[in-house]
């Protein structure tokens, strides 16, 4: 009986070595992956997907080298996978059979067909830092002569801290405009339009002032200070 035991032990070791991704690749997904776009019987379906060898979708991996079987069975679609270190496409006209080797780091991957954007998906690889959530900021011109830059809050701003921010601008006056700048910003809206809009502007450190393009008088002055 110990030596059926010892037999049966060696013999599926070896049979896990003549299989080829039957070892997990970081313990995430098994290799190679499998990219897929179209479908073998229609290839121009609106289908996209990257799997591993046991058909899991790949919504996470280890930092790492993997091998990517790209099967794209379209003509007016492609496989594009970008991200940290990677950029790798099949060409859209063609239906293409194709291996990649690449190396992912610490990062958000896309793949996508260039044509058709919505068709898409991501995946991350080891430790993903989330940025931040935009600062929020209210600028208004009007009613009447007034201009002013304030917090969410209310209070005037005197002093951003550099970084990302959503700038809400509502333009109230058929007279005025809302013109801001800063180092790297140069933004307005139109003198004679009424309008309510958003802008997403990463200010960086130094002077900043905004003003009507119509009327010098209304205008304000603010700095914007290094991050911590």
């Amino acid at each position: 009986m110990k030596h059926v035991r010892l037999f049966t032990v060696a013999s599926l070791a070896a049979a896990a070595l003549l299989v080829p991704g039957s070892v997990a690749a970081h313990g995430t997904v098994t290799q190679p992956l499998i990219a897929t776009v179209g479908t073998p019987t229609s290839g121009n379906n609106f289908v996209i997907s990257l799997k591993d060898s046991t058909g899991a979708q790949v919504t996470h991996v280890d930092p790492g080298t993997y091998t990517i079987t790209v099967h794209d069975y379209a003509t007016v679609h492609n496989f594009h996978l970008f991200g940290p270190g990677v950029n790798q496409a099949t060409s859209v006209d063609n239906p293409e059979e194709a291996t990649w080797v690449v190396t992912t780091t610490d990062g958000k991957y896309t793949y996508m067909c260039d044509i058709h954007t919505t068709l898409m998906g991501t995946f991350t690889s080891g430790t993903v830092v989330t940025p931040p959530a935009p600062k929020k900021l209210v600028a208004q011109v009007g009613p009447k002569s007034t201009i002013s830059l304030k917090t969410a809050g209310g209070a005037r701003v005197k002093q951003l801290t550099a970084g990302a921010y959503n700038v809400t601008v509502k333009d109230r006056s058929a007279a005025d405009n809302f013109h801001l700048t800063a180092p790297g910003i140069n933004k307005k809206t139109g003198v004679k339009s009424r309008t309510t809009l958003t802008w997403k502007l990463t200010f960086r450190a130094g002077a900043g002032k905004y003003r009507s393009d119509a009327h010098a008088r209304l205008r304000g002055t603010f700095r914007v200070v290094p991050a911590s």
